[in-house]
């Protein structure tokens, strides 16, 4: 986007948004919380066609260091797993997208007692999320897993031009993005707890 709208320069409507994703795949994982440290999680729900992913960030150190991903499994159950993730690394912010099915999963998980910072994706907000993702692995200041499915999402998501002049971010028909959303959602989490003093 800054190429092409400051720099002036022609950029094909389509094409990778992140770079030097292999480079950032050397973070281990973490079975549980680090005393001192800031952790942030992401959840983007799915149920049969698209798969539900919670991505744990240690924002101390800026390394993603769980993730857990599934498919076809009851929202109960993924309810469960989101709460053993949360008493696992007890985050700071717990970043839920409230789209589609998220309302009443959020509404039933904040009734519970879980904390958690409800997020509407709409164009413009996924364009932010993503735009600083791409930005984070642009200046080497995010390592993630060594996932072969987060990464195989992260070189295949793709940005478009639409009729209307605006940008679509996503991944290429047929094909997934629920890692790469549930990645930007634990980011996003970071850097607002970065501003507000809390990481």
């Amino acid at each position: 986007v800054f190429r092409q709208e400051f720099l002036a320069e022609f950029v094909d409507d389509a094409g990778a948004v992140f770079r030097r994703v292999s480079e950032a795949a050397t973070s281990k994982p973490q079975r549980e919380r680090i005393a001192g440290h800031s952790y942030s999680i992401g959840v983007d729900w799915g149920k049969s066609a698209d798969f539900s992913v919670f991505t744990v960030i240690d924002g101390t150190t800026r390394e993603m260091v769980a993730m857990e991903r599934m498919n076809q499994v009851d929202y109960t159950l993924q309810a469960g797993r989101l709460r053993a993730l949360v008493a696992q690394f007890k985050p700071s912010s717990v970043i839920v997208e409230r789209n589609a099915m998220g309302e009443p999963l959020i509404e039933q998980l904040q009734r519970d007692g879980m904390d958690l910072d409800p997020f509407t994706t709409t164009n413009s907000s996924k364009a932010g999320i993503i735009d600083a993702l791409a930005l984070a692995f642009e200046r080497e200041e995010l390592q993630i897993l060594d996932d072969e499915t987060l990464l195989g999402e992260l070189r295949t998501f793709e940005m478009m031009r639409l009729p209307s002049g605006m940008l679509r971010y996503g991944a290429p028909k047929g094909l997934h993005d629920d890692c790469v959303m549930s990645l930007a959602l634990a980011l996003h989490g970071t850097l607002q707890g970065e501003k507000s003093g809390i990481a």
